[in-house]
């Protein structure tokens, strides 16, 4: 007892602990200092065998997976980081980010059966079920819309079968099939790692930071590697890139017309010269049509929601009305960038030959493929025509495999691909996925108290109908960023009503925590 009170002994301990620690860590400098020695020469020798680019990359894999290992909600954020950065394929000039091997595997890893974002949303999943089981907790959680996409993989499931049978190819079936899978192991996820509403607010964190990101790079893709100038070329990023900068453009409305959440409002305002740029040099027309309707959809929400808004949502309405209706027959027949979206959403509709050559051609070409489907797809009207096999022409297309490897098996219009492939039976799947995420979300962002978490249902749903209008054009399900997106903002948008009332709970108590007791006391008087 005199010792431990004495100054002198206080003195010895605190000695002691320091010198305990000092040896602790010399130890521990020594030994990964002997494993570094060790480990140098054997990485030097791997990285020469399989590159060392591949090699860093494995170091960026494994450390991920270790703290997934630890905090498997931080599957969810390296998931939505990866779809917002990563291009699924190489292009044609290297960017960076498409030669990151996610969405494809190198050339000494190919024929794996899944590609690197599948086995590392297996993965996280699995590390999820370790961790709820370890807790005598349910393993995983399916959600409201587990049983309508229940329903449409079992149709999946049997276009395989009736394919493979059929004479299907199992390679050109595992192609088709994969997107579609990972539309519902996305969904798994955010549904079952998403917790609070803090993370909400990082997932969007990424997806603001991700378009700012993208937009800049196409600034930059289009001055240094193009030259400024657009002469042979289509588009200056991948496809999917354009429903992403539209999906930010949807979003940066939500803000001004519903619930401003500052910081994340002056970043995606920051955002918007790049994004917009870069959205109309990409030159995607379906992007357009579907920004269109996404607002349209989020304005009859808000309208609905907010009353008091009315008056002005209205007034806007024709505002914009008059303005668009004005810059589409300023610029509908003006040549550069300024005209491109007024030319766009025109052609959509009345490409001229002498006027839109290439989206005229384009036209033509999609109405021949549409054409070809329905052909297909009547061969075998009650079954489908089943996976793995190139769907029938009696209308030749043009051979465009140098730009589209697989054009004879996944069209441009995704949505009569599924009709083609399922049959009516699998087309109504589809319709009944859709539609339960559309008009369950539709009452989920009616029920919601909380004004962000609302406003992030409202962009769900708007985004779920820009997702059907794309994929009648531009190969919007089968785009594994696309389907991967939507299944992740699926999960989000039902669980959005237990966080929101975590949130309420959370706030009444703090409300009650805060009373008086002078003020407990006399209501109890």
């Amino acid at each position: 007892m005199h010792q431990l009170f004495h100054p002198e002994g206080k003195l010895a301990d605190v000695q002691t602990l320091q010198a305990t620690r000092k040896r602790s860590e010399t130890r521990l400098f020594a030994l990964l200092f002997a494993i570094t020695i060790g480990i140098t020469p054997l990485m030097t020798l791997v990285g020469v065998q399989i590159g060392f680019l591949l090699l860093a990359s494995l170091g960026v894999v494994i450390l991920c997976l270790l703290f997934i290992l630890r905090w498997p909600s931080i599957g969810l954020f390296l998931a939505v980081g990866c779809v917002v950065l990563i291009e699924q394929n190489a292009r044609p000039i290297p960017i960076g980010t498409d030669r990151l091997y996610l969405f494809y595997w190198p050339p000494q890893l190919e024929g794996l059966v899944e590609r690197p974002i599948g086995f590392f949303f297996l993965f996280t999943l699995l590390i999820l079920v370790g961790h709820r089981l370890s807790k005598r907790q349910r393993p995983l959680l399916g959600g409201p819309l587990f049983w309508p996409y229940c329903c449409f993989l079992l149709c999946v499931a049997w276009g395989v079968l009736h394919g493979l049978t059929s004479g299907g190819s199992l390679k050109s079936t595992v192609l088709e099939v994969r997107p579609l899978w990972y539309l519902f192991l996305s969904y798994m996820l955010a549904y079952n790692l998403l917790e609070r509403k803090e993370q909400v607010q990082v997932f969007f964190w990424l997806v603001i930071l991700g378009a700012t990101f993208k937009g800049w790079q196409g600034v930059y893709i289009f001055i240094v590697q193009y030259g400024g100038q657009m002469h042979g070329h289509n588009e200056i990023m991948s496809h999917e890139e354009s429903f992403f900068f539209v999906a930010l453009l949807l979003l940066v409305m939500l803000f001004c017309l519903h619930h401003r959440r500052r910081g994340q409002f002056l970043v995606a305002l920051l955002a918007l010269p790049p994004v917009i740029f870069s959205t109309i040099a990409n030159d995607r027309r379906a992007d357009y049509v579907a920004l269109l309707a996404g607002m349209g959809v989020a304005w009859c929400l808000i309208f609905v929601l907010k009353k008091r808004l009315r008056p002005l949502l209205i007034a806007l309405m024709l505002f914009c009305a008059l303005l668009g209706g004005a810059y589409t027959l300023a610029f509908s027949h003006a040549s550069g960038l300024a005209g491109a979206p007024a030319r766009a959403v025109l052609s959509v509709f009345n490409a001229q030959p002498t006027i839109d050559k290439d989206e005229y051609s384009s036209n033509i070409y999609r109405d021949i493929e549409n054409f070809d489907l329905k052909y297909t797809a009547k061969q075998n009207p009650l079954l489908g025509y089943g996976f793995g096999k190139e769907f029938l022409q009696p209308v030749p297309l043009p051979d465009i495999s140098e730009q589209d490897p697989y054009y004879t098996l996944v069209p441009h219009n995704t949505i009569y691909w599924i009709w083609m492939r399922l049959g009516p039976a699998g087309y109504l799947a589809l319709w009944y996925l859709f539609g339960a995420l559309i008009v369950r979300g539709c009452i989920i962002a009616r029920t919601l108290r909380d004004p962000y978490l609302q406003l992030v249902a409202i962009y769900v749903v708007a985004v779920a109908v820009m997702e059907i209008i794309v994929a009648y054009a531009d190969y919007q399900l089968f785009f594994y960023r696309n389907v991967i997106y939507l299944g992740l903002l699926a999960g989000i948008l039902f669980k959005l009503p237990t966080l929101d009332a975590a949130q309420q709970g959370g706030e009444r108590n703090e409300t009650t925590r805060h009373i008086p007791l002078s003020a407990v006391a006399h209501v109890g008087r």
